[in-house]
């Protein structure tokens, strides 16, 4: 091994969960050649496997222990900006993980596969052509068609925008459904890449991003990129290397979903996050468990971005800190081009069921709503956020119920592919023909879900066009542009589906909308529940009557009178947060208090619940009455393993830093415990 003249190190993060950066010496044939955010290939262990990591700094300073390996290979064109960087440190550290697991997060695994170049190669000249000569769809100079005149409306909250970035580099536009929130983004999108600089336009659902993409890209043309997971390797590389050389060349837009946050921004100018209230933009498992709305305002922050939130139905958090100063606040409150908000119609379930006039689960007024859309030629929307079949299945005579062998769930009935499936691990096994338990007995499907109301609406409503969006129908690469695509086209006549139909979508012929079970979303055990109850609903009823034709939305409810139904009758968003801030203050919940959310699992219940017990008596000597649990939850077993929780309220008399360290030390202290090695913790920082 040649001596390093010139002794210069690189601190390394590679995609591990390891605490620390590794530093290695760089050979002489990449001194000077180097800088921060480059790609690496690095030895590691007693084998040498090499591994693809990024430089995060460089140093003239041997460290202090002796065996430093060298770097294998380098490129020298950075793949990050130092503010990417300075990003990734910011998420390991709020959101308690690793850089490495940052990293593993951020980089596609095609961007992870180092190419090791020939001797021989000019280095400087296999990089700058892989980076920038040979992107996917390099945003040029292409002209779109001009943007729509804005209304007066419009037109005034997008200069009280602008004004207000002067002072505040956030706002929140909170415009009601079908109000011309896209058209003042679209605006500003124009303003900031005439100036030369990137847009992120990110989206909660890979659905969004399918209906956008056709409506923005007739105004910016190939300066546009989407990017979301159903993307292929090489695709997501396309655009990495298309942003990446858009940063230093000229300016890009980039639509897509949670992930896009982590693509090699060096000159971002706007973030965009519509729909800011959706629980999508939040991370669950692996770690990183980040928020993207709230990650989005920091990166825009280390480049000197500004930030738009829209909703019409903010989250309370956003709205508080509008309502306080934090942001500026900026309202459209009627809908755009004289449409008119949808009426709501409510159908008591109870009393249609007492006297007997329930269609399977289908009240007369829904049915009505819908016999009277199709004989006009509209279309309908059906709102269930339950996917299969049936819940679960249960026998008559002895009551069995199938359930999953690894998690503590009854089993999921799909009807088309004859299963019964556990929607948390995954587990199927075929539809038994007769009981198990009590054989021969007597199997019957309990509840309802997408699958079983298409199956119903198609026997009700023989010569309508019945097609059905969730998770099931979309998990083909396409699927979810073809279903919209018919919609659009007129192919489907009513269209089911769970959650994802609930934002977004804008069809001028879609006039009709039911809601089924509603109740299902108000009896959920958590504080946030009338809070997203209240958003579903209002989210989903905005669907209809978008244009020159009313809307009608009939929400179905064995409870017409309850307070959150009420208030998605009158269109009261401002009620609803409200009610929910006063709840939040007497609680101490968010806005008022930052919550950790503390997941312990093992195969051994009683070794869980002697590890759950010792971290609870360590934190509760700090955290006090701030310190909920440790508890089950409704779901007490996943994946073979058992679960517990404990929630920690982090309010003004503890300092975020000093929470964030004792929850660190005491999580550390516990797996060094006997027989800790089998038992594995789970941070989630703001959870959702």
């Amino acid at each position: 091994m040649e001596p390093n003249e010139q002794n210069e190190y690189a601190d390394v993060v590679l995609p591990l969960a390891m605490k620390e950066l590794l530093t290695y010496e760089v050979p002489p044939a990449l001194n000077g050649l180097l800088s921060q955010g480059c790609r690496v290939l690095v030895p590691l262990g007693k084998q040498g496997k090499p591994y693809t990591g990024i430089v995060v700094r460089l140093s003239g300073q041997r460290p202090s222990y002796e065996n430093i390996k060298q770097i294998i290979d380098g490129e020298s064109v950075p793949m990050f900006s130092g503010g990417n960087l300075s990003f990734w440190e910011w998420l390991a550290d709020y959101y308690m993980c690793t850089p490495g697991e940052v990293m593993k997060a951020a980089i596609p695994a095609a961007m992870l596969k180092f190419q090791a170049r020939r001797k021989n190669a000019n280095r400087k000249i296999g990089i700058a052509e892989t980076s920038e000569n040979k992107t996917a769809s390099d945003p040029g100079e292409q002209p779109g068609i001009k943007l729509n005149l804005l209304s007066g409306r419009q037109q005034s909250v997008l200069e009280s925008m602008k004004e207000a970035f002067s002072e505040k580099d956030v706002s929140l536009l909170h415009g009601v459904t079908s109000s011309g929130k896209t058209e003042v983004y679209l605006h500003l999108i124009d303003d900031c890449l005439r100036a030369g600089k990137q847009v992120l336009y990110l989206v909660p659902e890979i659905a969004l991003t399918t209906h956008l993409t056709d409506r923005i890209g007739r105004h910016f043309g190939n300066k546009l990129l989407v990017y979301h997971s159903k993307l292929t390797g090489s695709q997501r590389r396309k655009v990495w290397e298309s942003v990446s050389s858009s940063g230093r060349t000229g300016a890009c837009l980039v639509l897509g979903v949670r992930s896009s946050l982590f693509l090699p921004f060096f000159n971002l100018g706007l973030v965009i996050v519509d729909e800011e209230h959706d629980t999508s933009y939040k991370q669950q498992d692996p770690a990183p468990r980040y928020h993207a709305r709230d990650a989005s305002i920091v990166l825009a922050g280390m480049h000197g971005a500004r930030v738009v939130l829209g909703s019409a139905t903010p989250s309370i958090e956003s709205y508080q800190n509008a309502v306080t100063g934090k942001y500026s606040l900026h309202e459209l409150t009627v809908r755009h081009g004289g449409a008119v908000q949808p009426s709501i119609i409510l159908a008591d379930t109870s009393r249609a069921l007492k006297r007997k006039e329930m269609i399977s689960h289908f009240t007369p007024q829904l049915i009505k709503a819908v016999d009277e859309a199709l004989a006009a030629g509209e279309q309908v929307i059906l709102f269930r956020n339950r996917r299969g079949f049936s819940p679960y299945v249960r026998c008559n005579d002895c009551g069995w119920i199938p359930v999953c062998r690894s998690c503590a769930v009854s089993l999921t009935y799909h009807r088309a592919e004859a299963r019964l499936k556990c929607h948390y691990c995954g587990y199927s096994v075929k539809m038994p023909a007769s009981c198990t338990n009590c054989s021969p007995g007597n199997l019957a499907t309990i509840g309802f879900g997408t699958e079983k109301i298409e199956e119903e609406l198609k026997i009700i409503f023989p010569d309508a066009k019945v097609a059905r969006m969730d998770q099931d129908t979309t998990r083909a690469r396409n699927g979810t542009s073809l279903i919209l695509s018919d919609l659009e086209k007129g192919n489907t006549d009513i269209l089911i589906g769970t959650q994802m139909i609930s934002k977004g979508l804008d069809f001028e012929n879609l006039t009709v909308v039911g809601v089924l079970q509603a109740d299902s979303m108000l009896n959920y055990p958590d504080f946030r529940s009338y809070e997203r109850a209240f958003q579903m609903m209002e989210q989903v009823s905005g669907r209809s009557g978008r244009r020159s034709k009313p809307g009608k939305v009939i929400i179905q409810t064995s409870d017409p009178s309850h307070p959150v139904i009420r208030m998605v009758l009158e269109h009261d968003y401002l009620a609803m947060f409200n009610s929910q801030l006063e709840e939040r203050r007497l609680f101490r919940y968010p806005p008022f208090s930052r919550l950790v959310l503390i997941t312990l699992k093992h195969k051994d219940i009683k070794q869980l619940d002697h590890f759950a017990g010792l971290l609870a008596a360590d934190l509760r000597s700090f955290f006090r009455q701030q310190l909920i649990g440790p508890e089950y939850p409704p779901v007490g077993r996943l994946q073979s393993f058992y679960v517990k929780m404990m929630l920690v309220k982090m309010v003004k008399d503890k300092t975020r830093q000093a929470a964030r360290q004792k929850i660190f030390h005491a999580v550390e202290n516990l797996l060094a415990e006997p027989g800790a090695g089998t038992l594995r913790v789970n941070i989630d920082v703001d959870p959702v």
